[in-house]
């Protein structure tokens, strides 16, 4: 290949990288005119036709890389998803496992094990993962996936020794901590489940874990223990004053408990940060009604036209709200 083509190869995948496709596609195409025998373009230019969702293409480009270049990996990679996505487990099976020989391949195994979901070959896996465990036993990112399968095929011991040996190298984990903890409380009592977070939120490490005091704070909603639902959800919001979806929880805390000047307040914060949440929305104006609080709704309404003029269904909220 010429100094040019290598030039506008290079600009090409640059612009693919940069997800600028209206500046890449012409050039690829005048660079595929040249039917170039290098399995690193047709890669490229697979890969990229398959960010357009032009699959068709995407198979037939890596399949030209392979011709030239049977073991270019990448390729091979890209090759194995366009055929998970097409259900075709059997042939993506024999490539994921021999790109496992040699490194830990997670979002092709992730892909593989979602499409095998699908179509209900899960447990055709269970002897590839025990054979990719023994040599990525040590690998976070896989074990966690492993966990994740074996849950999914009903293997909770296995997906709780995954998950522990995953928070065991990985103390931040908190996905992994919150998986573990709904795990081993699968099937106990309300109580049994709080006392099981409580234990691990000691643990100085995990004290200020926010994953966990959300799943204990839902823990004691369903046991109506509102005051300690309360302030589990209060320290949340000390620890991340961001979090917009643990201070929803709060607000419709505050709904179900019947305190509706308190649920109002935090739910029309929310629903100005996220005008389009039908749930805070519905709670609020159900929060207007039960302390008959027109004018306060008819002012906050004015506020969210001021601040969203393009939320034309706020005109119509408003209307029906100034009949009441």
């Amino acid at each position: 290949m010429n100094q040019n083509f290598n030039e506008k190869l290079n600009q090409a995948v640059r612009f693919k990288k940069e997800k600028d496709f209206q500046s890449a596609l012409p050039i690829f195409e005048e660079l595929a005119e040249s039917n170039p025998g290098t399995a690193y373009f047709w890669f490229n230019y697979a890969h990229f036709v398959s960010l357009i969702n032009r699959h068709k293409d995407a198979r037939t480009f890596v399949e030209n890389a392979l011709s030239i270049d049977p073991s270019h990996r990448y390729s091979r990679s890209l090759y194995a998803g366009i055929l998970l996505r097409n259900g075709e487990i059997e042939p993506a099976l024999e490539i994921v496992d021999e790109l496992m020989e040699k490194q830990s391949e997670i979002p092709l195994i992730r892909k593989l094990v979602k499409e095998s979901e699908k179509l209900r070959l899960l447990p055709k896996l269970q002897s590839y993962f025990e054979k990719w465990l023994i040599r990525f036993g040590n690998d976070t990112g896989f074990l966690s996936i492993a966990a994740e399968y074996y849950h999914k095929i009903g293997n909770n011991i296995q997906a709780i020794h995954y998950y522990e040996k995953v928070v065991e190298q990985d103390k931040q984990n908190q996905f992994a901590y919150e998986r573990l903890v709904d795990l081993k409380t699968t099937g106990k009592t309300g109580d049994e489940r709080i006392k099981q977070l409580n234990m691990i939120l000691k643990l100085s490490d995990q004290a200020n874990n926010v994953h966990l005091l959300g799943l204990l704070a839902r823990e004691y909603k369903k046991v109506k223990d509102w005051d300690n639902a309360e302030q589990t959800y209060r320290k949340i919001l000390a620890l991340e004053p961001n979090n917009l979806f643990e201070r929803k929880q709060l607000g419709f805390l505050y709904s179900k408990k019947g305190d509706s000047v308190l649920a109002a307040d935090i739910l029309k914060e929310c629903l100005m940060a996220d005008p389009e949440d039908h749930f805070v929305r519905s709670s609020l104006i159900s929060c207007w009604k039960k302390m008959d609080a027109k004018d306060d709704a008819l002012a906050f309404l004015d506020q969210m036209l001021n601040r969203y003029p393009e939320k034309k269904n706020y005109f119509g909220i408003r209307n029906r709200v100034s009949k009441w």
